[in-house]
């Protein structure tokens, strides 16, 4: 019972984080505020400007209710979104299975979750905004010095990491790229 209980915090934790790093990686390369309610604009539909109630930012169900169109213009929500908010929540859910929930975990989310910030803003906009790969820096490096603490291990991951990046970018990333836009979605690639 216990486990089924940190499952469900933990897909709805990843969840919400989701649908940050959606925010974050809509924003971002745009150079908007992140906090929006008490720094800036509310979230809104980037075609008609609607303002989105709190009904409408519940992570995943919105998508599955609207299907993935916005309540008030109907104009199509990009996949991108729906891609961000459902890769958090896999990857916590991963990270979950092999941590549990320990300090390695909450550490290893937050690095999830920059990571697919990354993503996002490198589909959508071409961009890697330099907040987002600080905020990766900042964690990868916690979770090095915390949890592999020889130097060797350090070299070691940095050189696989840099290695896995390089093949995933050049062999499946430039052919996927047109799964997650296309011409008639909004903020669409050319």
């Amino acid at each position: 019972m216990e486990n089924i209980f940190e499952i469900i915090l933990v897909v709805a934790f990843g969840a919400i984080f989701g649908s940050y790093a959606t925010l974050f990686a809509y924003r971002l390369p745009r150079g908007e505020s992140c906090f929006g309610r008490y720094f800036g604009k509310k979230s809104r539909c980037p075609n008609c400007g609607f303002t989105l109630m709190t009904r409408d930012l519940i992570p995943l169900l919105n998508w599955i209710v609207t299907c993935g169109k916005c309540r008030s213009c109907k104009t199509k929500i990009p996949r991108v979104h729906l891609f961000v908010e459902l890769t958090t929540t896999i990857l916590f859910l991963f990270c979950y299975a092999h941590f549990g929930i320990t300090e390695i975990f909450i550490i290893n989310c937050l690095i999830a979750t920059a990571m697919v910030i990354i993503m996002a803003c490198d589909i959508t906009h071409k961009k890697f905004t330099d907040q987002a790969l600080i905020f990766l820096l900042f964690f990868v490096t916690i979770n090095r010095v915390l949890f592999e603490q020889t130097l060797v291990n350090i070299v070691y991951s940095l050189m696989i990491g840099v290695v896995v990046s390089v093949i995933f970018y050049k062999l499946i990333y430039n052919k996927i790229t047109y799964l997650f836009v296309n011409s008639t979605q909004v903020f669409s690639v050319p």
